[in-house]
């Protein structure tokens, strides 16, 4: 510690300030020194505190290994003005990564900082700021400490905020703590509108910190606006369940309700939404703070209008799909297999069973679709009705017998009809082997009734059938003795070869099941004996398909997922898997730890004050971190990409060309206005996925005297469209434009 105090190994976190660093080391140990000398710290924005931390931080330099040639006063004075204060977001920040050294030092795990790590929000204070310290003295209200660092202008602008974030998940409800800590939304102007159509989950509560157990199953938006209210009582906060996504763009969330608003936030755990999001800001011109975590790793965006580059400025990488074919025949990985694992659970317990009720609620006349059937000709969902009416599944054996017939078709069977169509010794065009790596060659499973895992399958399976078809069963029904007694009794089917074909990487194969004219006919007589037993009031009974529910351990998903998926494994000679990864993977659980959650949603939230102060593109910070390394980047946000059309005349992604419009203005008058005011011809008008206009379709050139109006189907009490217009240019391809709002002028 001597030695580091005077020789300092300082990670450099933003190149763009990197001399500051030493400065805050220097005024740390003034700040020790000077409560050392008076017993207390400096007061609050008092001149001669701050000079006396000034000289006491010249003499600590001269006695550094390398000495400092002068001190950023300024500096100095800032950590003696408002250490007295606390900035919530900043605490935040800082807590994530302590905690996170902390868990290295017990658990041994990731490497330790080395040295010193320096955070400061010393942007936050301007010049104008230190010419009226008054403005953050104490009032003796719950903001006090705020009001220290960042003055009370900047409070009123919080009060007043109206800020929209999206989803309220773990970044959601360190937000939502940070918020209320600074009073945002607050006044009679101010309003914080939440919206997450999840419900809580168990595995939510180890860091979504706004959720205890009783909330479980309970609207996270709803919750989350209750807990943080007794933070904060002051806090004007609407909580919805509705999704931020294309279908509620008209209903609930129209271009009025963003240009309503101050600031959005995004608290997403996914891309798709993410780009939806930006896209709707874009479009209102509204600034976003984006931020995400993955395990240790964690970035923030901020994004202005008219300064910055959006979210879809910088493409993510797509997310790696695995072909069909991997899945259903040639699993390489685990992965794979719980993969394939989830996909059965989901067409066998969840697809099945729902257009099974939805054929019958959709019948119509049942007669007549018999009748269709019979003579050959498909009906939606009648073969996948007939084909679980034929299981017969009236008792807890048919479900134990159900289990032992999936076992040996999806273990056994599959695994002896690939090898029918591709034997050992099979070979491409190449003349190279087909079971040659990635490909693994499958080895049929032989139930066996002393393996646990086998056994274990069949008893998830009849489970969940039971449960779907409300079949009664009891604890006493699941013990390996009663299961293995019912087995006993069961008649396998024995394996029968099929010509079906296989796809794989080099022929493709329909997705399309062919359906026989027997199995049609099947599917009528089977259809017409319910009807029947119906009408002797034996009943029909619809079925209960399953939800998929990660958390509920006495469900048995996961038990069946974990037993499918390790069954295929062992079946193609690749490693098992535990529970929990099975869990993780088949429930799409994006690693999350509260220290990085709190680092990203504190440094996000020191954003939003430069946003709500409408400071300059260089004064903001993007940042990425990974706290296991340890490395934390901060850098200023790139500019907006700007397009050059020609010579005097660009754009931007957030500018917006307005055409005003009436109600007789033709599609002709609307191409001269660009040709007009811009000197290009337009090549192409588009609205969303209708092309409006292209000057090579023949039927096209029709529409250049029809009325926008007409072309652009106009509801009665829409004023405006957005547009895309393209214009020609010589000897190069189309210039697309930027977007075009056209105002039908009525």
């Amino acid at each position: 510690m001597e030695v580091e105090l005077k020789q300092p190994s300082i990670m450099l976190l933003d190149f763009r300030k990197w001399e500051i660093p030493i400065h805050v080391h220097v005024g740390f140990i003034a700040l020790d020194r000077f409560r050392e000398q008076n017993q207390r710290f400096p007061n609050v924005w008092c001149k001669s505190d701050a000079a006396e931390m000034v000289r006491l931080a010249q003499d600590i330099a001269s006695q550094l290994d390398e000495k400092l040639s002068s001190i950023h006063t300024d500096v100095i004075e800032s950590i003696s003005f408002t250490c007295k204060g606390c900035f919530a977001p900043l605490c935040a920040a800082q807590g994530g990564i302590i905690a996170q050294e902390a868990i290295k030092a017990l658990t041994g795990k990731f490497t330790p900082m080395k040295q010193w790590l320096y955070l400061d929000a010393l942007d936050l204070l301007n010049d104008t700021d230190r010419q009226q310290p008054e403005l953050f003295k104490a009032r003796g209200d719950r903001y006090d400490q705020l009001r220290i660092c960042i003055g009370e202008n900047c409070m009123r602008k919080f009060a007043a905020v109206k800020l929209f974030m999206v989803g309220c998940g773990a970044i959601g409800c360190e937000m939502l703590k940070n918020y209320a800590l600074m009073g945002i939304g607050t006044d009679h102007k101010g309003q914080i509108i939440i919206t997450d159509n999840d419900l809580i989950e168990k595995s939510n509560l180890n860091r979504q910190f706004l959720f205890r157990p009783h909330h479980i199953q309970k609207p996270k938006s709803v919750t989350a606006a209750e807990s943080v209210l007794q933070i904060n009582p002051d806090l004007h906060i609407v909580p919805q369940q509705n999704k931020v996504c294309p279908q509620t763009e008209e209903s609930t969330y129209p271009d009025r309700f963003y240009e309503n608003l101050d600031i959005v936030v995004n608290a997403l755990d996914n891309v798709e939404a993410r780009r939806y999001v930006d896209s709707r800001c874009v479009t209102s011109q509204r600034p976003l703070l984006e931020s995400g975590t993955m395990g240790t790793k964690g970035h923030t965006q901020v994004i202005v209008p008219h300064l910055t580059e959006s979210y879809v400025s910088q493409r993510d990488p797509p997310d790696e799909e695995v072909p069909y074919c991997t899945l259903k025949s040639f699993p390489a990985n685990i992965e794979h297999c719980i993969q394939w694992a989830r996909d059965k659970f989901e067409s066998s317990f969840v697809h099945k069973p729902s257009n099974f009720n939805k054929f019958w609620s959709n019948a119509g006349n049942i007669k007549e679709i018999i009748e269709k059937l019979k003579t050959g000709q498909s009906v939606d969902g009648a073969v996948t009705t007939s084909k679980l009416l034929k299981l017969h599944l009236n008792t807890w054996y048919d479900c134990i017998r159900i289990g032992r017939h999936k076992f040996e078709k999806l273990f056994n069977h599959k695994a002896r009809h690939l090898l029918d169509a591709f034997p050992l010794e099979t070979r491409l065009a190449d003349g190279t082997l087909f079971w040659q790596s990635p490909k693994r060659p499958p080895v049929p499973l032989q139930f066996n009734l002393n393996d646990p895992q086998h056994l274990s399958f069949v008893i998830s399976s009849a489970r969940l059938y039971a449960d779907i078809f409300g079949v009664q069963w009891t604890q006493k029904d699941l013990e390996p003795v009663a299961v293995k007694s019912i087995l006993s009794k069961v008649d396998i089917p024995p394996y029968v070869p099929t010509n079906k074909k296989v796809e794989t990487v080099e022929t493709k194969v329909s997705k399309e099941v062919e359906i026989s004219g027997d199995e049609l006919v099947e599917a009528a007589v089977r259809i017409q004996e319910t009807l029947q037993n119906e009408n002797n009031e034996k009943g029909l009974k619809l079925l209960k398909p399953a939800e998929f529910e990660k958390d509920d351990d006495s469900n048995g998903h996961i038990d069946f997922i974990t037993d499918a998926a390790n069954l295929r494994a062992s079946m193609y000679h690749i490693e098992s898997s535990d529970r929990l990864q099975v869990k993780r993977i088949a429930g799409h659980i994006v690693p999350a730890i509260a220290t990085t959650t709190a680092a990203v949603a504190g440094m996000i939230s020191i954003e939003l004050v430069k946003v709500v102060e409408k400071f300059p593109r260089e004064k903001y910070t993007n940042c990425f971190l990974n706290l296991a390394l340890p490395i934390m980047l901060l850098s200023e946000p790139g500019p907006a990409e700007r397009t050059v059309i020609r010579e005097g005349l660009s754009f931007t992604i957030w500018d917006r060309w307005e055409v005003k419009g009436h109600k007789d203005l033709t599609l002709k008058e609307f191409l001269q206005y660009f040709k007009v005011t811009y000197g290009f011809e337009a090549s192409m008008v588009g609205q969303g996925v209708k092309l409006v206009y292209v000057p090579f379709m023949p039927q096209h050139q029709k529409r250049l005297t029809q009325p926008m109006l007409k072309l652009l189907k106009a509801s009665n009490n829409q004023k405006y469209v957005d547009l895309v217009v393209s214009f020609a240019a010589a000897d190069e391809e189309d210039i697309p434009g930027p977007p075009v709002r056209y105002f039908f002028g009525l």
